[in-house]
């Protein structure tokens, strides 16, 4: 990947049906950024050094590269982790639900948290599935580091990252009711992704990653148990 070649599209939506900057092609490249070794993750609890080993230095080392290219009304995200916690799971999220002139706003509008994984929509079905059930280790927003802690995670999505929205009302009739099994006021309608680079919007990120090193397992539209590594920007 090219380092620090950084061109970011202003603004959350450009239409809620998730079609934005139709036939513009847009790029970032650059570094994540590391989230300290003993900052809790959304349960507040859980952290990298308590929960994934490595010592006392906490993986300090590790660092992640991500790119995102879209154009028109699909992207494709190509995120590298080195240094990270060896043979464990790694799920990547984008960001839903953020604040503007002091009022918040969005979130999932299937589980109603701030995040929902990054995956093409052809990856609902499970992604649903492993929320109401006890989840997989094999998840469409997630990938496993090799022994020395190195793993990649490659997808082509069907919807704008930066711009966009996430088209949640492409859900198949059957998942619905499955996620209202669990969530009553689960509703597939097409919900903005928050992109902090936006002035007028606050959001501690747009892209986070997090590892599964209590259980080894993704939970679909949720990340349960997590710790919290690397996020963009």
């Amino acid at each position: 990947m090219k380092k620090f070649n950084l061109t970011l599209v202003a603004g959350i939506i450009a239409g809620m049906s998730g079609v934005a900057q139709a036939g513009s092609s847009d790029t970032i490249d650059g570094f994540m950024s590391r989230i300290d070794a003993d900052a809790p993750s959304g349960d507040k609890v859980s952290t990298v050094r308590a929960n994934c080993g490595g010592g006392v230095e906490g993986f300090d080392g590790a660092s992640a590269e991500i790119e995102i290219s879209q154009k028109g009304n699909n992207s494709k995200v190509e995120i590298e982790l080195e240094g990270g916690a060896p043979n464990t799971l790694y799920t990547v999220w984008v960001r839903m639900k953020g604040a503007s002139h002091g009022a918040s706003f969005g979130g999932s509008p299937i589980t109603g948290g701030g995040a929902t994984p990054l995956a093409h929509t052809d990856g609902l079905a499970q992604l649903v599935a492993d929320w109401v059930g006890a989840g997989s280790p094999t998840q469409p927003n997630g990938f496993i580091t090799d022994a020395d802690g190195e793993g990649k995670l490659k997808v082509e999505l069907d919807f704008p990252v930066v711009g966009g929205a996430y088209p949640f009302n492409r859900m198949a009739h059957d998942d619905h009711l499955l996620a209202q099994t669990k969530n009553p006021d689960a509703q597939p309608i097409p919900t903005a992704i928050v992109n902090p680079s936006d002035s007028l919007i606050d959001a501690p990120f747009i892209i986070r990653m997090v590892s599964h090193c209590q259980d080894q397992t993704g939970h679909g539209l949720s990340p349960s148990k997590r710790e919290a590594w690397f996020q963009y920007p």
